[in-house]
């Protein structure tokens, strides 16, 4: 039988890997920097942002966020909501991006390897 310790020990190595990815994702937002936020894209993903939506590689969704933060010029993020993968459905993060026209609600959904596999933001 495994004590306590042999269980939680590989934990504490795990953690601070996936708080530091959602970090990195939540800085790149909150710059409104389409680049550092395509670090965590999937090789495909299903976009649906103002102005582009389909399924796309990940080098034309990061031009097509590239354009939606063009026209709505960011001034914040912050992060209301995410989700470890449970029952067989992925990660999910919902937050609030703050922009020279409003605000608008970002829902990103993660695959098996927590990359980003569908983006959707709406006013």
């Amino acid at each position: 039988m495994k004590s306590l310790f042999q269980i939680i020990t590989p934990l504490l190595f795990i953690m601070p890997c996936v708080v530091s990815a959602q970090a990195g994702l939540d800085a790149a937002l909150n710059k409104g920097s389409a680049v550092d936020a395509g670090a965590f894209f999937a090789s495909r993903l299903d976009i649906s942002i103002p102005g582009a939506e389909g399924t796309m590689s990940s080098a034309d969704a990061v031009q097509a966020l590239k354009d939606f933060f063009s026209a709505n010029l960011v001034k914040g993020y912050n992060r209301a909501h995410l989700t470890a993968p449970q029952n067989g459905r992925a990660a999910y993060s919902l937050g609030d991006l703050y922009t020279t026209n409003g605000t608008y609600r970002i829902y990103l959904y993660f695959d098996t390897e927590k990359k980003i596999s569908e983006i959707r933001i709406q006013k």
